[in-house]
Protein backbone atom coordinates (compact mmCIF):
# COMPACT_ATOMS: atom_id res chain seq x y z
CA UNK A 1 0.00 0.00 0.00
CA UNK A 2 2.83 2.44 0.80
CA UNK A 3 4.35 1.69 -2.59
CA UNK A 4 1.14 2.86 -4.23
CA UNK A 5 1.22 6.01 -2.11
CA UNK A 6 4.82 6.79 -3.10
CA UNK A 7 4.01 6.06 -6.74
CA UNK A 8 1.35 8.76 -6.79
CA UNK A 9 3.51 11.19 -4.82
CA UNK A 10 6.30 10.87 -7.39
CA UNK A 11 3.83 11.15 -10.23
CA UNK A 12 2.35 14.34 -8.74
CA UNK A 13 5.82 15.77 -8.07
CA UNK A 14 6.87 15.18 -11.69
CA UNK A 15 3.70 16.80 -13.00
CA UNK A 16 4.31 19.83 -10.74
CA UNK A 17 7.81 19.98 -12.24
CA UNK A 18 6.38 20.23 -15.78
CA UNK A 19 6.68 16.59 -16.86
CA UNK A 20 3.91 14.85 -18.77
CA UNK A 21 3.08 11.28 -17.77
CA UNK A 22 3.13 9.22 -20.97
CA UNK A 23 2.84 5.67 -19.61
CA UNK A 24 1.83 4.42 -16.16
CA UNK A 25 3.27 1.80 -16.21
CA UNK A 26 5.73 1.70 -19.10
CA UNK A 27 5.58 -1.82 -20.56
CA UNK A 28 8.90 -3.15 -21.82
CA UNK A 29 8.84 -6.37 -23.85
CA UNK A 30 12.22 -7.90 -24.56
CA UNK A 31 13.63 -11.40 -24.96
CA UNK A 32 10.29 -13.09 -24.32
CA UNK A 33 9.77 -11.13 -21.08
CA UNK A 34 7.20 -8.48 -20.22
CA UNK A 35 8.37 -5.95 -17.62
CA UNK A 36 6.48 -3.02 -16.16
CA UNK A 37 8.54 0.02 -15.18
CA UNK A 38 6.61 2.46 -12.99
CA UNK A 39 6.45 5.58 -15.19
CA UNK A 40 7.46 6.99 -18.55
CA UNK A 41 7.46 10.79 -18.71
CA UNK A 42 8.53 13.45 -21.13
CA UNK A 43 9.15 17.16 -21.13
CA UNK A 44 9.50 19.52 -24.09
CA UNK A 45 12.77 21.39 -23.90
CA UNK A 46 11.95 24.81 -25.31
CA UNK A 47 15.48 25.79 -26.32
CA UNK A 48 15.91 22.80 -28.63
CA UNK A 49 12.27 21.94 -29.33
CA UNK A 50 13.11 18.36 -28.51
CA UNK A 51 11.45 16.03 -26.04
CA UNK A 52 13.42 14.67 -23.13
CA UNK A 53 12.08 11.21 -22.34
CA UNK A 54 12.76 9.31 -19.15
CA UNK A 55 11.59 6.11 -17.52
CA UNK A 56 11.38 5.91 -13.74
CA UNK A 57 11.39 3.00 -11.33
CA UNK A 58 10.07 4.16 -7.95
CA UNK A 59 11.36 2.49 -4.81
CA UNK A 60 10.09 3.11 -1.28
CA UNK A 61 12.74 1.30 0.82
CA UNK A 62 10.12 0.62 3.49
CA UNK A 63 11.19 -2.89 4.45
CA UNK A 64 13.19 -3.66 7.57
CA UNK A 65 16.38 -4.23 5.57
CA UNK A 66 17.37 -1.29 3.37
CA UNK A 67 20.15 -3.45 1.98
CA UNK A 68 17.64 -6.06 0.79
CA UNK A 69 15.55 -3.28 -0.79
CA UNK A 70 18.71 -2.04 -2.52
CA UNK A 71 19.46 -5.53 -3.90
CA UNK A 72 15.97 -5.60 -5.41
CA UNK A 73 16.11 -2.04 -6.77
CA UNK A 74 19.59 -2.49 -8.26
CA UNK A 75 18.59 -5.78 -9.89
CA UNK A 76 15.48 -4.28 -11.45
CA UNK A 77 17.43 -1.21 -12.61
CA UNK A 78 20.08 -3.39 -14.28
CA UNK A 79 17.51 -5.58 -16.05
CA UNK A 80 15.48 -2.57 -17.23
CA UNK A 81 18.62 -0.78 -18.47
CA UNK A 82 19.72 -3.85 -20.45
CA UNK A 83 16.22 -4.26 -21.89
CA UNK A 84 16.07 -0.62 -22.98
CA UNK A 85 19.51 -0.92 -24.61
CA UNK A 86 18.58 -4.13 -26.36
CA UNK A 87 15.36 -2.67 -27.75
CA UNK A 88 17.17 0.56 -28.66
CA UNK A 89 14.79 2.67 -26.59
CA UNK A 90 16.46 6.04 -26.08
CA UNK A 91 14.77 6.99 -22.79
CA UNK A 92 17.05 7.70 -19.82
CA UNK A 93 16.36 5.40 -16.85
CA UNK A 94 16.09 6.76 -13.31
CA UNK A 95 15.61 5.20 -9.90
CA UNK A 96 13.35 7.38 -7.71
CA UNK A 97 14.04 7.24 -3.98
CA UNK A 98 12.72 9.13 -0.99
CA UNK A 99 14.83 11.98 0.40
CA UNK A 100 15.45 10.50 3.86
CA UNK A 101 16.63 7.21 2.31
CA UNK A 102 18.99 9.12 0.03
CA UNK A 103 20.33 11.19 2.95
CA UNK A 104 21.01 8.14 5.11
CA UNK A 105 21.35 4.79 3.35
CA UNK A 106 22.55 6.13 -0.02
CA UNK A 107 25.35 8.05 1.72
CA UNK A 108 26.99 4.84 2.96
CA UNK A 109 30.35 4.50 1.22
CA UNK A 110 29.69 1.16 -0.49
CA UNK A 111 26.26 2.26 -1.77
CA UNK A 112 27.69 5.56 -3.07
CA UNK A 113 30.47 3.65 -4.81
CA UNK A 114 28.02 1.26 -6.49
CA UNK A 115 25.76 4.11 -7.64
CA UNK A 116 28.75 5.97 -9.10
CA UNK A 117 30.48 3.01 -10.74
CA UNK A 118 27.27 1.53 -12.16
CA UNK A 119 26.07 4.97 -13.29
CA UNK A 120 22.67 4.75 -11.64
CA UNK A 121 20.70 7.94 -12.24
CA UNK A 122 18.58 9.00 -9.26
CA UNK A 123 15.55 11.19 -8.67
CA UNK A 124 15.22 12.24 -5.04
CA UNK A 125 11.67 13.05 -3.93
CA UNK A 126 10.10 14.49 -0.80
CA UNK A 127 7.05 12.67 0.51
CA UNK A 128 5.72 15.50 2.74
CA UNK A 129 6.19 18.19 0.08
CA UNK A 130 5.23 15.98 -2.89
CA UNK A 131 8.09 17.41 -4.93
CA UNK A 132 11.32 16.47 -6.66
CA UNK A 133 14.24 17.50 -4.44
CA UNK A 134 17.11 16.72 -6.80
CA UNK A 135 18.30 14.85 -9.87
CA UNK A 136 21.54 12.85 -10.03
CA UNK A 137 22.24 11.93 -13.64
CA UNK A 138 24.99 9.51 -14.65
Amino acid sequence: MAKDLYHYIVREALEKDGWEIVDDPFVLKVGGLKMEVDLAVEKVIAATRENEKIIIEIKSFINKSKLHDFYEAKGQYDVYRKGLQREKIEHRLYLAIEESVFNSFFQKSLIKEIVEEDKISLIIYSVPNKEIVSWHQH
